[in-house]
């Protein structure tokens, strides 16, 4: 299938699945998030794809949300139903279903992981990460509170104090600090990135697949057994936030290089 915003590559029993849309840093938009979520669909049936690696091309591995994209559309009526309600929707089942999929997947992280694209990588059962990583709870900055199954996910990882702490602040951790806290399974240097995550793949398509699988469904029940029912209140919040004077103002005043005058409403 013929893509626009992400390509894919298959060899060795590994699919590699590459966000590549460098005019937005890859940001996530409907249609990256709808070939995404088709490409994932595709390589958990497809029986030569034993292992998954995603990753992002160019500057970043995303920018999360295009906040351009929001800016031009926000005076919109019923913006937050008819624009951003579909695109968190389809992140969310994106999530979701990664969790839920049999095979492993790997992330590999360079640059940016801003937002969406944070929690798009946290969704991972493995995350490396290059030395000039960062990854960013950027919601704060314009007036949103966190999408695609974040706030589910980081406090699982490392801690409630450590992921309310990135929610609120929305300051950059650097690989280093990942590693250190246990978001990142490691750390290599930009070049070395994809040569390491692809010799970890290698090795776990020798191992027992079946038994991978089983563990996936067992962290899942263990760990994950309300995330569809978290999801429908996430929802709920952001469409509030992304409504909100706030949200206007904070995406203003991202695009502007300003500090955000935010009123609480």
């Amino acid at each position: 299938m013929a893509y626009q915003r992400i390509h894919t590559s298959l060899a060795g029993g590994i699919e590699t699945i590459t966000l590549d849309y460098a005019p937005t840093l890859n940001a996530l938009d409907l249609v990256m998030a709808g070939e995404l979520e088709e490409a994932l669909k595709e390589a958990e049936g497809n029986p030569e794809v034993l292992v998954l690696v995603l990753t992002g091309a160019g500057r970043a591995f995303s920018a999360g949300g295009d906040i351009r994209y929001m800016k031009d559309h926000c005076d919109e009526p019923d913006f937050s139903k008819k624009s951003m309600a579909p695109l968190a929707g389809k992140l969310s089942e994106i999530v979701l279903y990664m969790k839920k999929m049999s095979k492993i997947i790997i992330c590999a992280v360079s640059g940016a992981a801003a937002g969406g694209a944070a929690n798009l990588a946290f969704a991972c059962d493995f995350i490396f990460a290059a030395d000039n990583a960062k990854f960013l709870q950027a919601f704060v900055g314009i007036g949103l509170c966190p999408d695609t199954g974040g706030v589910y996910f980081l406090p699982r990882m490392v801690g409630s104090h450590r992921a309310f702490d990135m929610f609120v602040t929305g300051r950059p951790v650097s690989a280093k600090e990942a590693l250190e806290i246990g978001l990142v399974k490691e750390v290599t240097t930009k070049e070395d990135l994809m040569p390491t995550v692809m010799a970890f793949a290698e090795k776990l398509t020798e191992g027992p697949l079946l038994a991978y699988g089983n563990m996936k469904k067992l962290m899942f029940a263990s760990l994950y057994k309300g995330f569809e029912d978290y999801m429908k209140d996430e929802a709920v919040y952001l469409a509030q936030c992304s409504g909100s004077e706030d949200f206007k103002e904070g995406i203003t005043a991202f695009l502007e290089k300003r500090k955000a005058e935010f009123k609480g409403k």
